[in-house]
């Protein structure tokens, strides 16, 4: 039976006696949701709360909330759990009720079990980044039970632009970094000018798909597919093709209302041998396509070892623009440029106006690196 992998940060916390002891007498918060996992099968918080006791005084929950299952973007309130006799409280979106808390409550120790998905744009570690800088000035200790990066430990893709930071594009890391969430909080803490003391939980850094099982950290990476296909398919949140969000198939399946999709297959499968697709037709059950009938693929995963997601992504976007006469970009909802500027959701996700430029361009020499 395919097992969780051995040694993660959170297990390695469970067995160290001397500090489950040493934070027996703190004042804990947990960042978390009840996604995360111990090589038993049990939520972290759930796990935590049992060894621990009265010292875990809150959780706190990043996007997609405590349950991991609300829809993106989605603004949450705080709230409580019945089980753990606990308060939730939300870090996604302009909530800052948690600072008052956690000085109310002398809080002592931030625990941190996250996964990252290994992109920038993935918000988790970004939300712990801006956690830090809104207690740089609290006397906090952090300790980041790591978990492994799932995408390995390659890293392609543009850097930040500064003028393009956000939620999406917030650490100075390329696009896919290659690095362990407890390792890209070590890396910003330093930047800090006031850095916390923090510490990280190591995990072994291996990359190993379909070897254990996928718990799904938000909704739609529902499966280790999704996952692998994740840094292809999330680039269509910045145009008008669906990414399969609303359908069964999230981050797995493409497609747009009049989309000649048996073209898109043929050219998927003519140019990628680590893939292979299928014509599918869908409707959308919500999303920016919600009840619109979309011709498309499905994209199954051949060889994840010689899966290059984000070069099949541009490769996608490319065929896109040459051949789906209703193309567009996505603007922005309100754009942070001047009157008269526009801006665009592809290069806030991305980080940089490079690939889009490119593409406008027929710049047909984009790579993802």
């Amino acid at each position: 039976m395919p097992q969780i992998p051995p040694s993660l940060g959170i297990d390695s916390l469970l067995q160290d006696e001397t500090l489950l002891m040493s934070l027996s007498r703190k004042n804990v918060g947990l960042i978390t949701n009840q996604s995360f996992l111990t090589q038993d099968y049990i939520p972290s918080a759930y796990a935590l709360r049992k060894r621990l006791g009265e010292a875990l005084k809150c959780i706190l929950t990043p996007e997609h909330g405590w349950s991991g299952l609300i829809g993106e973007g989605i603004g949450i309130a705080d709230g409580f759990d019945s089980h753990l006799d606990l308060p939730i409280l939300s870090l996604y979106g302009k909530n800052k009720k948690f600072v008052p808390f956690i000085t109310e409550n002398n809080i002592d120790v931030i625990l941190i079990d996250l996964q990252d998905i290994g992109l920038r744009c993935y918000t988790y570690a970004a939300t712990c980044a801006k956690f830090l800088e809104a207690c740089a000035e609290l006397p906090l200790e952090i300790i980041v039970c790591d978990r492994p990066n799932p995408l390995g430990l390659h890293q392609k893709g543009p850097l930040l632009d500064p003028d393009l930071r956000s939620i999406l594009a917030y650490l100075d890391v390329p696009f896919q970094h290659g690095q362990t969430i407890g390792q890209l909080l070590t890396d910003f803490n330093q930047t800090m000018g006031k850095p916390l003391s923090l510490t990280v939980l190591p995990c072994p850094p291996v990359h190993a798909p379909y070897q254990y099982p996928w718990t799904p950290p938000s909704p739609n990476l529902p499966s280790w597919e999704s996952v692998l296909l994740y840094p292809a398919l999330v680039l269509l949140e910045g145009v008008n093709v669906s990414e399969g969000r609303g359908t069964t198939l999230p981050f797995t399946s493409l497609g747009a209302p009049e989309l000649d999709h048996y073209l898109l297959v043929e050219f998927l499968n003519d140019t990628q041998s680590s893939i292979r697709a299928r014509p599918i037709t869908f409707t959308p059950q919500s999303g920016k396509l919600k009840d619109k009938e979309c011709q498309g693929a499905h994209l199954l995963v051949q060889d994840s070892s010689s899966l290059n997601a984000l070069s099949l992504g541009i490769n996608v976007l490319r065929f896109l623009k040459e051949n789906y006469a209703s193309f567009e970009w996505t603007p922005m909802g309100s754009s942070p440029l001047p009157k008269g500027e526009e801006s665009y959701f592809i290069d806030y996700l991305l980080g940089t106006a490079s690939v889009r430029e490119s593409l406008d361009n027929r710049d047909f020499e984009t790579r993802a690196n």
